[in-house]
């Protein structure tokens, strides 16, 4: 099976070592690359690039992980169907492992054993399938136990990539104003986007679409800070 394949990685070390064992193998159609996330983003938003599998290699916090996932699964909401997404990554902590998985995401490889792990971890996720490395697979029947006890943050794929990056600058506490002016926005535009979050995520306040925003990994955290009603 020939896999069409875009890698977005903000380490340009791990980019340059994924970029070459993907190249090894002639079942493998590179479409891009990016080191840069928003650049990576808006590559994707180009309905000419039709990749199969999207790989994350080595995102620097589980904030970077929830954010890309969240928002690559937006791009393609309302796609017959969206890429599968793989995370190469040496963080294998448990609560950053799950996070990717009620996100949906569909391989996990804490450390790359050989060129042929990737390569075949890369087989199986186009074919439908799900591709871990062998310490998170042995952990699996934890995992999935945890998750159950989690509340599921689905909403948040329902979520333009606008709502998103004004979402995250509320968990951060911003106020309207703030925001506005980060994004180059008016106010009031600002406010409208808070309003349809609010009636997305089912709250009614900046104080809980703040918690449900860090439950998911955006925004700072830890943080003492009190979202501004503003």
């Amino acid at each position: 099976m020939r896999i069409n394949l875009f890698i977005l990685s903000e380490d340009p070390v791990s980019l340059a070592g994924l970029e070459a064992i993907v190249e090894q193998d002639d079942r493998v159609n590179l479409l891009g690359t990016a080191v840069d996330e928003s650049h990576g983003l808006r590559c994707l938003e180009d309905t000419a690039l039709q990749p199969d599998v999207v790989i994350l290699g080595e995102p620097p916090s589980k904030r970077a992980i929830c954010r890309d996932v969240a928002r690559i699964v937006s791009r393609y909401r309302h796609e017959k169907s969206r890429p599968q997404i793989v995370v190469v990554s040496q963080n294998h902590y448990d609560d950053v492992i799950v996070s990717a998985l009620r996100l949906d995401v569909n391989g996990y490889l804490a450390r790359i054993a050989s060129s042929e792990e990737l390569l075949q971890s890369l087989q199986i996720v186009a074919r439908g399938g799900a591709a871990f490395s062998s310490a998170i697979a042995a952990r699996f029947s934890r995992y999935f136990s945890t998750m159950q006890r989690l509340p599921e943050p689905s909403e948040l794929s329902h979520l333009t990539s606008r709502e998103m990056e004004i979402l995250e600058l509320l968990a951060n506490g911003l106020n309207n104003r703030q925001i506005a002016r980060r994004l180059f926005l008016a106010e009031k535009t600002v406010r409208n986007y808070v309003s349809r979050i609010f009636t997305k995520l089912e709250v009614h306040d900046r104080a809980s679409a703040a918690l449900r925003a860090r439950d998911a990994g955006f925004g700072d955290q830890p943080t003492d800070a009190i979202p501004h009603s503003a």
